[in-house]
């Protein structure tokens, strides 16, 4: 059977890189993904349904449900500043609750936004860390006229900082992610109610 699938240009970028570091093509790669996660333990557990969803508009049920507009004021506020609308936190929030593991992290917008901007610095430091390890290989060749230790001082000491603070990052990152993902998960709100 053929499946297909609307991707987007850098999700596909991505899996197409870690397909051929597999040395998998495509679509081996990603039936093979979605075959580890249709038969995973987990999933044993999972009822049944007659017609589960197909991704066309019949599938798509409206839920309506009655809160006091204090709680709904809450979820503005806690919503706003995760770049979710209101419908989007609470759909994310039983989506959530009703799977112990997201079969994919989906950050909230502005998390994602940040994740963004660090990447690109890391990216920047990299490129720099590139070009000083050519400028250091180029005073090393004979016969040039470069100070190799000129160029190399200043970047060992750099390099310790930039390990330090790629360390810090590191974990900060962790933390963020991982505190995201408590918020979503925690269930013990739900023993309050």
């Amino acid at each position: 059977m053929m499946v297909s699938l609307r991707l987007k240009d850098d999700l596909l970028a991505e899996i197409d890189r870690v397909a051929h570091a597999n040395g998998q093509s495509r679509s081996a790669w990603m039936a093979l993904v979605l075959k580890r996660a249709a038969v995973a333990p987990e999933n044993e557990a999972l009822p049944l349904t007659a017609t589960q969803g197909t991704g066309r508009a019949d599938d798509y049920v409206r839920v309506t449900v009655r809160m006091d507009r204090s709680e709904l004021e809450a979820i503005d506020t806690v919503g706003a500043p995760m770049g979710l609308t209101r419908v989007e936190w609470i759909k994310r929030t039983i989506r959530w609750q009703l799977w112990d593991k997201a079969g994919v992290l989906r950050l909230a917008p502005t998390t994602q936004g940040e994740l963004g901007k660090l990447r690109k610095q890391v990216i920047a430091i990299g490129r720099n860390i590139n070009q000083a390890v050519h400028a250091m290989n180029a005073a090393n060749q004979p016969g040039s006229s470069l100070n190799i230790a000129r160029i190399a001082g200043p970047f060992l000491e750099t390099s310790g900082e930039l390990r330090t603070l790629l360390t810090a990052l590191r974990r900060t990152l962790s933390s963020c992610v991982g505190g995201e993902i408590r918020y979503w998960t925690d269930r013990g709100w739900a023993e309050d109610a």
